[in-house]
């Protein structure tokens, strides 16, 4: 699989985004952003000129975490106090600490004004959902049925586990976890771990893919407790059949020094 730029996807998605939209329900059948129309808002002396052109045209803002706050975090932006929501500083929020001093992108969802002067929300996790979904498109344009990859297992479930793939996930069944019958697989995977998968399937309608882990193992069965005990007795009686042939040729060559002799 080669090299993919997905930047212009990117760029050409993100624009639009507004407050209130849920991104998993936010991309239309063509898996582009739906863009509503941005408010219009009265221009006011408090008017943050680079924050408004970015909220009218959907282009991202750089700016710093101040500080966490009730319900999220403080952030500067071009000089202007903002807001960002617990929910949208990233995916899966981590420790307060990972995000305090730190300056990212951001996209400006909410730019309003009332009694207490301007309202500024942004959000940081439609930036990264945004370029998720144009990873996970270029991502699959690139995958191929039969192709050996490495990923990195997410979840792990009773019906199979999820592997990250470099952005997209798929599926390992239970049944192509090993060779063998694996009552739980949380006694073989467990989230975090590395592994090598065989991609089986690809249904890109659906953005759903299929991988093995058996198919990139040696094909080894682990026998049972009952077939190791009938291994282990049919290599005794192996054993025991071969020592009476040696004991009963002895036998007849002993007979044969007395053959003839009459006693």
């Amino acid at each position: 699989m080669g090299d993919f730029d997905f930047g212009a996807l990117v760029d050409d998605q993100f624009k639009g985004i507004r407050h209130g939209y849920k991104f998993g329900k936010a991309f239309n059948d063509d898996k582009l952003i739906v863009r509503p129309k941005a408010p219009v808002v009265e221009a006011g002396v408090d008017d943050n000129v680079t924050i408004k052109t970015a909220w009218e045209t959907g282009d991202t803002v750089s700016g710093i975490v101040e500080k966490e706050t009730k319900g999220g975090y403080e952030v500067t932006v071009a000089g202007q106090r903002a807001f960002c929501p617990f929910s949208q500083i990233d995916k899966f929020k981590k420790d307060g600490a990972e995000y305090l001093g730190r300056k990212f992108d951001f996209v400006v969802t909410e730019y309003s004004r009332d009694e207490r002067g301007l309202n500024v929300v942004v959000s940081r996790r439609a930036l990264i959902e945004v370029q998720a979904e144009a990873m996970k498109e270029a991502m699959l344009a690139e995958l191929n049925e039969g192709e050996t990859l490495n990923g990195t297992v997410t979840r792990v479930m009773d019906f199979g586990a999820f592997v990250d793939l470099s952005g997209v996930e798929g599926l390992i069944p239970a049944r192509e976890v090993a060779w063998e019958r694996v009552e739980d697989l949380n006694t073989v995977l467990k989230s975090g771990d590395g592994v090598t998968v065989k991609v089986m399937h690809i249904d890109r309608e659906a953005g759903k893919i299929s991988l093995s882990r058996k198919e990139c193992m040696s094909r080894i069965f682990k026998r049972s407790p009952e077939d190791e005990a009938a291994a282990k007795s049919a290599a005794e009686v192996a054993e025991w059949m071969k020592e009476n042939a040696v004991k009963n040729a002895n036998v007849g060559s002993m007979a044969a020094v007395f053959d003839g002799l009459k006693i």
